[in-house]
């Protein structure tokens, strides 16, 4: 088991370079979630990411999806429910829409520069669980919880406007309701007000 207070940070899996950028890291897993790639085109393009060199890739595609899931997870010590059923498996995080979120949180808390600053995958992924309370933090707190019964009309209500703000879609899909687009708008006209004050 990896320890990052003891081991020095990995440069390569089974004898082969892995380009350990955490850029490339972000954009393996953004790969791997894209549903308008065919799942071959999400395999190769995630191996033609961490390994680099085309002379010295594995050989076989379990060999270089072991390689991915390694490069991926290994990071992470916790001990994590797993489940197959996709009703279970919420995602709470998307490196798209949480951009400047991300972003923010690693300038204010971590004083890194996320747009120029180097760092290998495992070191981001780990500050990235470990921040501490700010917007990014807010909102996947607010993706996570549940509407419970026993909170009251507005409680539920309040929720529900947050999670519908901060929801995560890919592409536009899913079209925008009438009250949605009013909703976009109040909180739009509401931040510019915000902003005009100051």
């Amino acid at each position: 088991m990896f320890n990052i207070l003891l081991d020095e940070l990995p440069e390569e899996w089974n004898g082969y370079k892995i380009d350990v950028d955490f850029q490339i890291g972000i954009m393996i897993s953004q790969c791997m979630a894209d549903e308008e790639l065919s799942k071959a085109e999400r395999i190769y393009t995630a191996i033609g990411l961490l390994f680099p060199d085309e002379e010295n890739r594995p050989l076989s595609i379990d060999e270089a999806l072991d390689g991915i899931s390694w490069f991926l997870n290994d990071w992470n010590h916790d001990n994590l429910p797993k489940s197959n059923k996709k009703s279970d498996q919420i995602v709470v995080m998307d490196f798209d829409i949480d951009q400047w979120r991300i972003y923010a949180a690693f300038k204010k808390q971590y004083a890194i520069d996320l747009n120029t600053e180097p760092l290998h995958f495992w070191v981001f992924m780990g500050l990235l669980s470990n921040l501490e309370g700010c917007n990014f933090t807010e909102v996947i707190s607010i993706r996570e919880k549940k509407i419970d019964s026993k909170m009251s009309k507005e409680e539920k209500e309040h929720l529900r406007k947050a999670k519908n703000i901060y929801r995560i879609t890919k592409n536009s899909d899913t079209e925008e309701t009438q009250e949605e687009k009013a909703e976009r708008q109040k909180a739009i006209d509401e931040f510019n007000r915000i902003r005009n004050k100051s």
